[in-house]
């Protein structure tokens, strides 16, 4: 009886010490996820919101729109209560598909800035441009230092972007542009 007793402790004791091995793991798992959270928000605060100058030529997704409508799209850029840039582009749509994709023809813009866009009849307002602290993730958490990507616009024609296409049911049709 006194040998399964102790071989009943040694079995307790073992599995006791993989069961605290492992909490402490999990302890540091949860302690490394937190730290990165908090210098997530830091950051956020310190850093990306504080970011001035928004970077262009990003993809912009058409839905919607036949060749014709799409031939000639008008980008202008408004500041305050005054448009500051404007440009044409000749879109030559790629297939015969209904989703196109066409480039933001500017280079860079204040992240206050409003983004106006003309596809046929239709306007689209985008406003609200945001930077957000991202990290790269690996299996157990964040992994390496934390950077500032671009979150996109937040508002299309006033309302939550969503995806941020431009689908023609949505455009705006008695839209006044704003002045020089």
């Amino acid at each position: 009886m006194k040998i399964l007793k102790s071989i009943g402790v040694a079995a307790l004791g073992i599995a006791g010490a993989i069961l605290l091995f492992f909490a402490i793991i999990w302890a540091f798992m949860a302690l490394g996820r937190y730290t990165k959270t908090q210098e997530g928000i830091r950051y956020q605060k310190e850093v990306c919101d504080t970011i001035k100058t928004g970077k262009g030529n990003f993809p912009i997704v058409v839905n919607g729109f036949n060749k014709k409508e799409l031939s000639k799209i008008h980008f202008y850029l408004q500041q305050g209560k005054l448009l500051i840039r404007d440009t044409t582009i000749n879109y030559t749509a790629k297939d015969n598909g209904e989703t196109q994709t066409l480039t933001l023809p500017f280079k860079q813009f204040d992240v206050t800035d409003r983004l106006i866009i003309n596809v046929g009849k239709r306007y689209y307002v985008f406003s609200d441009y945001r930077y957000q602290a991202i990290y790269n993730y690996g299996m157990f958490g964040p992994v390496g230092p934390c950077f500032c990507g671009s979150n996109g616009f937040e508002k299309l024609n006033g309302a939550p972007a969503g995806s941020g296409w431009l689908i023609k049911k949505y455009g705006l049709l008695n839209y006044q542009l704003p002045q020089w």
